[in-house]
């Protein structure tokens, strides 16, 4: 169907719909009509950008008709455009764009009937947030349960980018953020700070069919209503300057109202001598006194690292040891974090006295910047730089030599891939039962083969030599097929010695298997401790996930 025939298909159906079009309000097609269903007599217009229906039609309420004058959720803007389906949500039909531009018009329908009827009030307590929000997004960084006297900061979190207003409690910034604006702002290393009070009710907010504060006078009826009356007076005390703010934390959304004073105050008499006398004159010219709103974004560490987690636990408050931080260990260190490590109380360390060279550039997280450094020092460096409240530890050691400082770990992830190393790690482990922590170990097998992890937590299960008893045999589950390459290279240009070519998909898969078994352990049921994950079928046999069992001739485990 080319262009001409979908529009015609749309003004067919619009038109059975008794919608007419308006030639002069877009270069695109918009039509507006009347909507009768499901109670309504109310005015709408549609109008339609894509064709394709990835952008969904936009569709806005003209005018409520009976209901006019009450609020309804689902609506953005001041313009009234109608939220009708999440974008994403569903697949629309770009061969039927006639049936389709009726059926977004049905789900207006039925979005704005079910709102002016009172059915959506759940609705407009979980959307309150994006209505209250009048200017840009503010970050909340806060203790749970904080109230009093916080700060707002602006933090350069970029080195090109304008600053970025945080609000946090009082006694100061999240150090990884202040870490950030100093790394950004060398010649200002303190970010500019602005009082602000917050205060915390038990309770969703909702404007309960009023209209949303634009002066002083609404925002203190508006903290009168929810019991916070008396927090206004501390908010316009402090600070300095024409701006007041007040943020006010709800089960629903954090609410950010900057009170902007008229110029008329800009004076010694009013900002310092009489500075306690300033609440009652403000008010006395309340209408005068504009506030500006600000939706609160949370960046806290339990929303961060717990929320795309769903009923997954996550690994705050653990204290994770990762030995290794090349092709495997680089992306995992950044998804362990990314998964709550070292947050909360938890501590994630990450080993290795290796130095990132330009060989590894292609396959590791790290890039150019980092050249030379040591590969730990340099991933808990990317970490910090990225990911605000992790606590990251580097050690540029052998980890060998500090096997014994380890043991006070939750959990040793070994992602060196270097076999000899690991069997050296299994046989302290094994040796120390059971005051050493649980062990996983992580590889790639046959030149990026498979990816293959192992998780050993006890005498119950196999240990990392029950797999290969024999230095010199055959895995008991072998994955490599005979005659399948699986020899070392040497690059010839350079003195990086051997090496195992593989595509860095195979580091980021396995990655993805070891942090799986991960969260897996972490929520108390690994249920299969020995993973592998075939990356290429014509090399490999199929492993089946299982729980390995200890081999009766482990020279590790079993008795000699």
């Amino acid at each position: 169907m080319d262009e001409q025939e979908a529009l015609r298909s749309i003004d067919a159906a619009l038109k059975q719909e008794s919608f007419k079009r308006d030639w002069s309000k877009s270069a695109h097609p918009y039509y507006v009509g009347r909507i009768e269903r499901h109670g309504l007599e109310a005015v709408v217009s549609i109008e339609i950008h894509d064709l394709d229906f990835v952008d969904l039609p936009i569709i806005k309420l003209l005018s409520r008709g009976k209901a006019e004058g009450k609020r309804t959720p689902h609506l953005i803007g001041p313009d009234g455009m109608v939220c009708y389906v999440a974008q994403n949500a569903m697949v629309f039909d770009r061969y039927d764009p006639g049936g389709t531009v009726l059926h977004c018009l049905r789900l207006a329908e039925k979005v704005l009937g079910d709102g002016l009827r009172g059915r959506s009030d759940v609705d407009f307590i979980d959307e309150f947030s994006q209505y209250w929000a009048d200017g840009p997004a503010i970050l909340v960084d806060l203790p749970i349960d904080f109230q009093g006297d916080g700060k707002i900061f602006d933090v350069a979190l970029s080195g090109t980018a304008r600053e970025t207003l945080v609000l946090a409690a009082e006694d100061g910034l999240a150090p990884s953020l202040l870490a950030m604006h100093q790394a950004n702002r060398g010649t200002k290393p303190l970010p500019r700070t602005t009082p602000c009070r917050v205060v915390r009710i038990n309770r969703d907010l909702s404007a309960d069919g009023g209209a949303l504060p634009r002066n002083l006078r609404d925002l203190a009826a508006f903290l009168d209503k929810i019991g916070a009356g008396s927090e206004l007076d501390p908010a316009l005390q402090a600070g300095l300057g024409l701006a007041r703010w007040i943020a006010i934390c709800a089960r629903n959304a954090t609410c950010i109202a900057e009170i902007q004073i008229p110029k008329l105050f800009d004076r010694p008499e009013f900002m310092q001598s009489r500075k306690s006398a300033l609440p009652k004159l403000l008010l006395e010219y309340t209408e005068d006194v504009a506030i500006k709103r600000y939706l609160g974004s949370p960046i806290d560490e339990r929303f961060l690292y717990q929320r795309n987690l769903g009923t997954v636990t996550s690994l705050a408050g653990k204290s994770i040891v990762l030995v290794g931080c090349g092709t495997i260990g680089s992306f995992l260190s950044y998804n362990l974090a990314q998964s709550g490590a070292g947050t909360l109380g938890g501590c994630l360390t990450l080993v290795d006295c290796d130095r990132l060279g330009p060989a590894n550039l292609g396959r590791h997280l790290l890039g150019m910047a980092f050249l030379g450094q040591f590969k730990a020092d340099g991933c808990a460096e990317y970490i910090r730089g990225q990911l605000p409240h992790v606590v990251v530890e580097s050690r540029a050691r052998d980890a060998r030599a500090i096997l014994k400082s380890l043991s006070s770990a939750d959990l040793i992830i070994d992602a060196t891939g270097e076999e000899a190393f690991s069997i050296a790690l299994n046989h302290h482990a094994v040796a120390n039962r059971p005051a050493f922590p649980p062990v996983l170990h992580v590889w790639i097998a046959g030149n990026g083969g498979a990816a293959q992890a192992l998780l050993c937590d006890g005498p119950d299960h196999g240990c990392f030599k029950c797999q290969k008893p024999k230095l010199s045999g055959e895995p008991r589950y072998r994955v490599i097929r005979p005659g399948a390459d699986n020899e070392l290279r040497r690059n010839p240009a350079c003195g990086d010695g051997l090496f195992a070519p593989f595509p860095v998909s195979a580091s980021i898969s396995a990655s993805a298997l070891a942090l799986d078994l991960v969260l897996a352990w972490n929520s108390g049921d690994p249920r299969h401790r020995f993973r592998t994950r075939v990356l290429d079928r014509d090399r490999c046999f199929k492993v089946n996930d299982m729980n390995l069992t200890t081999a009766p001739e482990c020279p590790a485990c079993q008795p000699q």
